[in-house]
């Protein structure tokens, strides 16, 4: 066993010593390659081939299938008229996108609702964006996109011109931040004329969208310097309720519009860009 074990290291240490000289001093020489054979065809000469469709007999290649779950990667068409039983009523365009309101009538139901983007259109439609007497939206039966714009005779509002919109000079005075001032004798004049008052401006009862019931009155459009301009009332305002109560009716506008005459103060709650805003009027 001894001796094995002397024989093995003498191995191991002479082959250490040799290995450098049993390694090859010099790079193998170079073998030249091999020319192509007789029968040698070039990718191009399949191009007839590869360009076609072979399984069709008109020979085009139809375009390359699309994931639909990834979405369209075409671009969309534009917008065209819509025959939808719609009437585009008004629009209120805010900084703000999704804040922007279409109010939208549905022809056969006589009624006026409020819509932003993102919001459907009793089933018909998709809202997509609110701009200036316009609305975009998407025609849930065809998929397509379509656009409502104002009737140019309702662009401006016939409010009988042999009306002045006021007396001259302002009767109401603004006092600070959503608050004003007003004579009682200047209101006394306003209330006392009541179809000077109403032909001053446009507006149509709100409903909500999802349970239709009116939840205010929206004004459309107002005649310049009229009354509702001088109160602090913008175009597409909803006027939800006077001191609190609710102004659900045309009866209970009505009767709160009649209890002005002996108030000393009123407070109109409005809902302008989505956020409900208190006015506040001393009658002095």
């Amino acid at each position: 066993m001894l001796f094995a074990f002397v024989g093995y290291c003498i191995a191991d240490l002479a082959i250490l010593s040799y290995r450098d000289l049993m390694l090859p001093q010099s790079a193998p020489p170079s073998h030249p390659k091999a020319p192509p054979p007789d029968n040698y065809v070039s990718s191009g000469a399949y191009n007839s081939i590869t360009s076609r469709n072979i399984f069709a007999s008109s020979g085009i290649i139809p375009d390359a299938l699309v994931d639909k779950s990834k979405g369209n990667q075409e671009k969309e068409a534009a917008p065209v008229p819509s025959q939808l039983p719609l009437t585009l009523i008004g629009t209120l365009v805010h900084s703000n996108p999704a804040k922007s309101i279409a109010a939208i009538e549905v022809r056969g139901k006589n009624q006026v609702i409020s819509y932003s983007p993102g919001k459907d259109v009793e089933g018909m439609a998709n809202i997509i964006s609110v701009e200036r007497q316009k609305v975009i939206f998407r025609n849930l039966n065809s998929n397509r996109l379509e656009y409502l714009e104002m009737k140019k005779e309702g662009n401006k509002v016939a409010f009988g011109g042999a009306r002045p919109a006021a007396s001259g000079g302002k009767e109401v005075m603004k006092t600070g931040d959503n608050t004003f001032a007003i004579k009682r004798s200047d209101l006394l004049k306003y209330t006392n004329d009541l179809s000077s008052i109403l032909m001053q401006a446009r507006a149509v009862p709100n409903r909500d969208p999802g349970t239709g019931a009116i939840n205010g009155f929206r004004i459309l459009d107002m005649q310049p310097g009229s009354i509702y301009e001088q109160l602090g009332v913008q175009r597409m305002d909803v006027i939800k309720s006077v001191d609190g109560t609710p102004v659900d009716s045309p009866a209970k506008a009505m009767e709160l519009y009649n209890s002005l005459k002996n108030s000393p103060k009123v407070s109109i709650q409005v809902e302008r860009n989505g956020k409900t805003e208190t006015m506040t009027y001393n009658i002095q």
